[in-house]
């Protein structure tokens, strides 16, 4: 039988694919993980978009790019760091540095962000396509997959990784030892009118990632939750829902 209890399941069915980690796919299993194609964004190499032929590979494509992106963020950090966060003169002399980090680390998540929402189409025409020949537990499990190592996981760990722990990093070394320094070199209010412009120049750039980050995932979860409705009533053509 594909459906059991096909009415009590209705309401059911976006609930249950959040709280539980489906088995594995029987026919993800004999998947093997795919090569992505690759492009050198904002001077970081990441997977722009995965090969479609494995439902596995889609999501290990997409679980690369954020764990890619995330080291690129950082690892520029620790450059400007290097160059413009040991004293208030470094600072002086390189502040466009701290600048464009704010700017790279917006843009390189917005694009991140694109490519993601191409890999997520991927994965449900993909699905899609199988689901017809499919049990429905294991449609389900597709779906609850991919739910978990995007929207849960690659989600959490970017807004970890960069909202809070890059930007924590930026006020640490900026906002509180770079404009301490200051206080001991320049005149008090020129100290205290470029600890101002730090604090809001950090501040602005990290709102804008945190509205950037939270949208995408509340787009994320909107995506899949249409997805999983049409799947469960046996309406594979997603072009409305994927705006194709």
């Amino acid at each position: 039988m594909r459906k059991t209890n096909r009415l009590a399941m209705c309401a059911l069915a976006v609930a249950v694919s959040c709280m539980f980690a489906g088995c594995t796919n029987t026919a993800q299993q004999a998947e093997s993980d795919d090569a992505s194609a690759q492009q050198t964004v904002q001077g970081g190499t990441t997977p722009v978009t995965a090969d479609a032929t494995t439902l596995d590979g889609i999501v290990d494509a997409i679980e690369n790019d954020f764990e890619t992106t995330e080291t690129d963020i950082t690892t520029k950090l620790d450059d400007v760091k290097a160059k413009a966060g040991g004293s208030y003169a470094d600072y002086v002399e390189n502040s466009s540095m701290l600048t464009d980090w704010l700017a790279d680390a917006q843009a390189e998540t917005e694009a991140l962000i694109s490519r993601t929402d191409e890999n997520a189409a991927k994965y449900y025409t993909l699905l899609a396509q199988q689901a017809p020949t499919m049990d429905w537990n294991d449609i389900s499990d597709s779906m609850t997959a991919f739910y978990r190592a995007v929207y849960d996981d690659a989600f959490s760990n970017l807004y970890r990784s960069v909202y809070t722990d890059a930007y924590k990093n930026v006020y640490r070394t900026f906002y509180d030892s770079v404009m301490k320094d200051a206080y001991n070199t320049v005149s008090y209010k020129e100290a205290s009118d470029a600890k101002s412009s730090v604090y809001r120049a950090i501040s602005d750039a990290q709102s804008s990632l945190y509205r950037t980050i939270s949208d995408a995932q509340s787009n994320t979860y909107r995506t899949y939750s249409d997805v999983h409705s049409e799947f469960y009533n046996d309406n594979y053509d997603l072009s409305k829902v994927l705006g194709d």
